[in-house]
C-alpha cells in the first residue's frame, strides 16, 4: 500500500510539472513582473520552448528570438534559459532563493553605424562591426551589480565618400557594476598600436585616455582623421583625452 501511495505521488507530481511547463506562454506572462524598459512583441510558445519576433530593452531591439529551457540548472535551483537571436546567444538565469538574474555565455553582434548613430560629436563615419562578449552579468531589480567582458570591434576602418579603410581589430575590455564601468583598450590584429583607458559612472560622466602609435607608418587618410580627433605626441604618434556626459538614452543602456 506505501509503495503504491509513493508511485502514484511521484506519478501526480510529475504530471504537475509536465502541465506548468507545456503551458502556453501567454497564459504566463500576465502573472511576470516586466521592467516598464521592456517591450514583448509576437511571443509564441511553452514554458519549455518558443519564439518571439521582438524584445526591445530601453528601446533596443533584439529580434528573432528562439528560447530553449535548460533542465541542467535544477539541481542549482534555478531556471534557465538559452536564447538565440539574429546576432547572437545568451544563457539567462534566474535563482529562485534570491531573485538574481544571471547572464553569461552572452555574444551579440551589431554594424558599427547602428551603435554610434547614438553617440555624441562622433566626428567621422567609422566602419566595421562590433562583436559584445559577455562573460558574466548579475542583476537585482532590473538592474546590473556586476559586469565583465569585452567588445571587439571587428574591421575598424573608416567610410570616405563609399570608399572603406580598415585598420584592423581590436578590443575594449571592461568590467563594473550599478554604479561605474571601468575599461581598457587594446589592439589585436591591427596596423596601429593602440593603448588605452577610461570610465563612465551612472550619471553618464565620461572619460578615457587613448595612446595610438605604429612603427610602419599611417596610411595618409586615417592619419588625416587623427590629426582631426587626437594630438600628436611624436612621429606616428597619437593621444586622445576627452571627458564629457553621455546622452540620457545611452545611460539608460549601460546602468538600468
Amino acid at each position: 500500500m506505501i509503495r503504491l501511495w509513493k508511485f502514484t505521488l511521484f506519478f501526480v507530481l510529475c504530471l504537475v510539472a509536465a502541465l506548468l511547463l507545456n503551458l502556453p506562454i501567454q497564459q504566463v506572462l500576465p502573472y511576470v513582473k516586466v521592467p516598464d524598459t521592456v517591450r514583448l512583441v509576437g511571443i509564441d510558445g511553452t514554458l519549455i520552448r518558443g519564439k518571439a519576433q521582438e524584445i526591445s530593452v530601453n528601446q533596443f531591439p533584439i529580434r528573432e528570438i528562439d528560447y530553449r529551457y535548460m533542465p541542467s540548472c535544477i539541481p542549482l535551483l534555478k531556471i534557465c534559459y538559452r536564447v538565440t537571436y539574429e546576432r547572437g546567444t545568451i544563457q539567462v538565469a534566474y535563482d529562485l532563493l534570491n531573485g538574481d538574474t544571471e547572464v553569461n555565455k552572452a555574444r551579440i553582434e551589431y554594424p558599427v553605424l547602428e551603435i554610434v548613430r547614438n553617440l555624441p560629436n562622433v566626428p567621422v563615419q567609422p566602419s566595421g562591426r562590433m562583436e559584445l562578449q559577455v562573460d558574466d552579468l548579475a542583476m537585482v531589480d532590473g538592474k546590473p551589480t556586476a559586469l565583465n567582458g569585452k567588445l571587439v570591434w571587428r574591421d575598424l576602418g573608416l567610410d570616405d565618400s563609399g570608399v572603406k579603410i580598415s585598420i584592423g581589430d581590436y578590443q575594449m575590455d571592461f568590467t563594473g557594476n550599478s554604479q561605474k564601468y571601468d575599461f581598457k583598450l587594446s589592439d589585436l590584429d591591427a596596423s596601429l598600436d593602440v593603448d588605452g583607458e577610461g570610465e563612465v559612472d551612472a550619471t553618464g560622466l565620461y572619460s578615457f585616455d587613448i595612446r595610438i602609435e605604429s612603427e610602419i607608418g599611417i596610411d595618409p587618410q586615417v592619419k588625416s582623421v587623427l590629426n582631426l580627433v587626437a594630438r600628436s605626441t611624436g612621429y606616428n604618434k597619437y593621444r586622445i583625452e576627452q571627458t564629457g556626459r553621455l546622452p540620457p538614452d545611452v545611460v539608460r543602456q549601460l546602468f538600468q
